[in-house]
Formats: structure tokens, sequence, C-alpha cells
């Protein structure tokens, strides 16, 4: 099992952890490098302790042999009390004691603690341990003292020799190791006053630096998140790829994966494409056939009546408005059918009059209002039937977009042998989300509690497509247009062979 997982620092994010690491390990460091510093004072002041004893013992040791050996006590005390008078207490000189050869203070700087002629036996443990060693040692010199800060007194001692090499006795000198400690201590507050501004320093720098390094690991996870939420090729932007590091060699890596992706996805949606393609060919192969052959009766009694009948302008109206109608839903027809061959006529003023007649009863019964802004003429060399197919399309799909109230505009204009047609409607936008599958066949539309749209747009698509034309999408807050641009053709009459070519 492993334990790694529940710990609460794993769930800490690395803009903390870096920060923190880098803090504690600059903590740390101005610790060690504090304590090395003091305890490299301390014993120094340890060692120029043990220097200054020596000399000042091999001193007392000249001055006090023939007092000592005459028993000659004032003598001996003044020879004490010289280097106590001179000393102003930082070397930390606390007391001298001369002992005789019975292990008997003979005299010292502070008579009323050390009294003359007791035992070493009521000296201090450091006093007494030191006498000790001497008497039982050779040393011409000895010195106890250690670097711990518990202990209280450094001693150090020597035998006292006559002139005939005889011992006279031994001389003692003690140094309270408390003022060095208070003279560490006012270093210690010197050194925090110096090194807290700085090592606050450190710390931002180091908290600056750690949200430095960290950046580049929450961009990474942050765009891990993203995937499957957003377009990859927005995604592929923010992943942090510059320098030859880890990190950014895990970012081209992951940047690579993400276009392995799209790749995928692309290859996906051309897949789901070319299955409705196929679809929508076995649709319309089964039921052209069917449509067609009724269709061509219809036209056929439609030629009979207008050329034997007789008839009113407003029936003649309306049996044209017919005979266009039936003729679009042969285009459209054939408009799935590729392989469809059909002449088409240009198209005419009356082309555009048909196709307002068609859309403006559906807007009034929806409470919409239409702006029609055609201001078409002449008649244009291209095919009637594609054009008012597409028109039309954008048209009904506009209609149902708009909402109760709103507005449905189409605009047209001609220049430069181009025909540019604009369709809008006010209403919700189109979701960015959804833009890019606008034109597929049999789409499902999840904006719209998962329903799937028709053909209306796909048709409009290829039509555009076959013409050599352009289609472009707007949406936005409450508006949404297509405008489409087609090129115009020299000859008035283009069949659909002609425009598929």
């Amino acid at each position: 099992m492993n334990l790694s997982r529940w710990s609460p620092w794993s769930r800490v994010s690395y803009r903390y952890k870096v920060p923190l690491a880098l803090a504690a390990a600059i903590i740390l460091t101005e610790v060690v490098v504090t304590f090395t510093l003091l305890r490299t004072v301390y014993v120094g002041m340890l060692r120029d302790t043990h220097q200054s004893a020596l000399a000042l013992i091999q001193v007392l040791s000249l001055s006090v042999r023939e007092p000592l050996v005459r028993d000659d006590l004032w003598r001996v005390y003044e020879a004490l009390r010289i280097p106590m008078a001179a000393g102003d207490g930082g070397s930390g000189l606390k007391a001298i004691i001369v002992i005789d050869p019975r292990m008997r203070v003979y005299a010292a700087s502070d008579p009323n603690r050390y009294a003359v002629l007791s035992s070493i036996a009521a000296l201090p443990p450091a006093l007494r341990a030191t006498a000790e060693t001497l008497r039982e040692g050779n040393e011409t010199f000895l010195f106890n003292a250690t670097d711990r800060f518990e202990d209280s007194l450094a001693v150090a001692g020597a035998a006292i020799t006559s002139e005939d090499a005889g011992l006279a006795g031994y001389v003692l000198v003690a140094y309270d190791l408390r003022v060095w400690r208070q003279r560490l201590n006012g270093l210690v507050r010197q050194v925090l006053l110096i090194s807290i501004p700085g090592l606050l320093l450190l710390l931002l720098i180091g908290w600056w630096w750690g949200n430095k390094i960290a950046r580049p690991l929450l961009s990474l996870a942050h765009v891990t998140q993203r995937v499957g939420r957003e377009p990859i090729q927005n995604i592929d932007l923010s992943i942090p790829k510059g320098g030859s590091d880890e990190i950014a060699v895990l970012g081209r890596s992951f940047s690579s994966m993400l276009a392995q992706l799209e790749h995928q996805e692309a290859l996906k949606r051309d897949m789901v494409a070319a299955e409705r393609l196929a679809a929508v060919g076995r649709v319309a192969a089964g039921v052209a056939h069917e449509i067609n052959n009724p269709l061509g009766g219809m036209l056929n009694a439609l030629d009979t009546l207008e050329k034997h009948g007789q008839y009113d302008e407003l029936t003649g109206r309306t049996i044209g408005l017919t005979r266009r109608g039936l003729q679009q839903i042969r285009t459209t027809v054939n408009a799935l059918l590729v392989e469809a061959r059909l002449d088409s006529s240009s198209i005419t003023p009356a082309d555009w009059q048909d196709l307002r007649m068609l859309i403006e009863p559906q807007l009034v019964d929806k409470h919409a209002l239409l702006l029609w802004n055609v201001p078409i003429s002449q008649v244009l060399s291209l095919p009637s039937h594609l054009v008012r197919q597409l028109t039309l399309n954008l048209l009904i799909n506009a209609k149902n977009a708009v909402e109760p109230g709103g507005s449905v505009s189409c605009a047209t204009t001609v220049s430069d042998k181009v025909l540019r047609i604009e369709i809008a409607n006010s209403g919700t936008a189109i979701p960015q989300e959804a833009l890019a599958h606008l034109f597929e066949p049999f789409r499902v539309d999840n904006q719209s509690g998962g329903k799937t749209r028709g053909l209306g747009l796909w048709v409009t698509y290829q039509i555009v497509t076959q013409m050599q034309g352009t289609i472009e999408v707007l949406s936005e807050l409450d508006y949404t247009a297509f405008t489409v641009t087609l090129p115009l053709y020299e000859d008035k009459q283009v069949s659909s062979k002609e425009v598929q070519s």
C-alpha cells in the first residue's frame, strides 16, 4: 500500500512546495552558518584564554617563587593582586590561587572565598581537579577547559619550582566562562540584527524563484485539465516549450501528443462526415426516382394548363409560383445527387420576389419583421434554382432562429462580377463549439437538447461549393449572419454541368 498518497504534503501544490522547500533550505543554512560561526568564535576565545593563562602563569611563577620559599605571604598576595587589579573584567579572569606543597591554600586573590590554609577539598571541583592532576602528574603547565557551553570555569595551573629545582607549590588561575558567553550573546544579537533582514530578503527571493520554477508545472497541469473541454489548437498555445530542461521537454512531448490527438479527431470527423454522406447518398438514390417521376407529371400538367387554359392574372402568378416551387423541389433532390445535371435558367427579379412571398408569411405568423433589401433589377448569370435553394434554406434557418418580435434581414449587392447575399437574424448566438460543425449533415445540436439538425445547411454549403463561391458565418450576442459570395458567369444560360466543373 502506497502511504505517500495519503500524506498531507502530497496534497500541497508545487506552487507552495518549491518555495517552502527553498525557504526551509535557506533557514537551515542560516542556522548552520550562525551556529558554526558562534562555535568557531567560542573555540577561538578558549584558545586565546589558554595563551593568556600560559603567559600569566609563567610571570606569576617567577614572581611568587622567592616569597613562597621565604614564606612571605604579603609579597605573594601583592603579586596576585597586581594582575587582578590590572584586568578590566573583559578577559574573564576570576581568581588566582597559590597552593603550598601540602595541598593547602597559601594565598588567593579572594581570601574571603578561598581561606588561607584551607584544604583543596574546599575548592570548586574544577580547581580541585586541576590541583590534584598537577600533584599526580609531571606536567609543567595544565589547562582544563572544554568547549561545552554548560561549563562555568576554565582553569589553568602549573607547578612552582624553587631555584634548586625543588617543589615550592602550585599556582592556579580561574577564568569565568560566563563572561565569554555574555560576549557571545552580544555577538548573537548582532548577527541576528544583520542576518534577519538578509534572511527575509532571501526568503522573498526564494519564494519568487520557487514560484517561477513551479509555474511551468502548474501551466502544464492546467493544460492537461483543459484537454477534452476546449479546442486543442487553443490549448497548445499555452504549453511551455522553450528551453532544454525537463519541463520544456515534457511540454514539447505533450504538444506533440495534442497534435496527434487533433489529427485523430480530424480523421474521426472526416469518417463521421463520410458516413453521413454515404447515408445521404443511399437515401437520395432510393427516393430520387420516386420523387422525380410525379414531379415530371405535375410539371407537364402545368405546361398543359399554361398552354391551353384560361385564367386571370392572380391564377397565373400562382401557377408560375407553383411551377418554380416544383422545379426547386427537383433541384433539391438533384442537389443530394452529386451527379445531377439539370439545365437551369439565370436568376431573375421574379425569383427574388418568389423568395419574399415564401418567407414573409412565415415571419408574420411568428410576429417577426422581415427587412428586405434586394435592389436587383437585372438578370444574373447564375443558376436560378441553386440560388433560390440556398437563399431559401438560409431564410428558413433565420426564421427558425429568430425570437418573436425580432427581425430577419435579406440584403444583396452586385459588384465586380460578384453576387453577395447576406441573411441575418436577431436572437441567441450560435455556440462557438457548434460553429465548426454547422455544415455537417445530420449533426447533433447539444444546445437544443440533443436534437439532430437536417440537411439545409449542408445542401447550402454543397451548392455554394459547386458554384465556386464562399460562405461565411458571424455569430455574436443577439446577432447571426450568413454571407454568401458567388461569382457571376459570362453566359446567361448556365447548366449545372458547367457549375460542377
